[in-house]
């Protein structure tokens, strides 16, 4: 973002502070390095609500009907234990890393809050609660146009040998309530590259303004028995990418469409 007239890059989680600058411009960040590769051409499942997700190529679940640790899903069945720690963010801005830098007022590309309103960080972005429960925290970015790590996890997560993890989380596209676009598209819809111990599973694409959209792959954990995990904006286009992220899912059944 630049001055008083941001168009992109904007990646929220949540928002905690109050301002009232425009979306960036998407003008590249400093900590780049390759093009990282897309996954195949996504398609977009309707989850409970009616949002859309979008599915890419390899072989992630259909977008679902419940949202992780929100009290029961709706077949009456626990929440689906996460082994992402403060993966709905509701501890604050802790227990994980980032490539952008911390800030209560946004003020260039490449920031980011952990907040309960993107409007607060950014005054152009879509006033929207957390996906966890309408009124808590989620992780928000103002994105840059390279392809840095926008969420990553702390520490070496341990799981088992042999299984099948799904790595997921709920994505909101910010960008942007006014000035900005046409108030229906978002404004550069974010991409999202899913990594495990450092290897691609796929590239997820939310393609909607202000409605949250669960974002699934799957893993495969082979001789491994700890992971670690990241999101890497795959966005560079200079415009939008200004989203919140929230419920950053890594477990055995599926946070985004848990079986019946």
């Amino acid at each position: 973002m630049r001055g008083a007239h941001f168009r992109g890059g904007c990646l929220f989680f949540s928002a905690a502070a109050a301002a009232s600058i425009a979306c960036s411009t998407g003008s590249s960040g400093s900590s780049g390095g390759a093009t990282l590769p897309e996954a195949d051409a996504a398609t977009a499942l309707p989850d409970a609500a009616g949002s859309s997700g979008s599915s890419g190529s390899s072989g992630g679940p259909s977008f679902g009907d419940a949202s992780p640790n929100d009290g029961a899903s709706v077949d009456g069945k626990p929440p689906v234990p996460n082994l992402v720690a403060n993966g709905d963010f509701t501890q604050g801005n802790v227990l994980f890393g980032s490539d952008y830098a911390f800030a209560t007022t946004n003020t260039a590309e490449g920031q980011y809050t952990v907040g309960i309103n993107g409007q607060a960080f950014n005054g152009l972005l879509v006033a929207a609660g957390d996906h966890t429960a309408g009124s808590g925290l989620m992780f928000i970015g103002n994105g840059k146009a390279t392809p840095d790590r926008v969420w990553y996890s702390s520490s070496a997560i341990a799981v088992s040998a042999n299984t099948q993890y799904y790595f997921e989380a709920w994505v909101m596209n910010l960008c942007c309530a006014s000035g900005l676009g046409d108030g229906v598209h978002p404004v550069g819809p974010s991409q999202l590259s899913f990594f495990a111990n450092d290897v691609l599973i796929a590239t997820r694409t939310s393609a909607k303004l202000g409605v949250w959209e669960g974002l699934s792959t799957v893993w495969q954990s082979g001789t491994a028995t700890t992971v670690t995990l990241k999101l890497v904006n795959a966005n560079t286009e200079a415009s939008g990418k200004d989203f919140a992220v929230d419920d950053v899912f890594l477990g055995i059944e599926s946070s985004v469409n848990p079986p019946k």
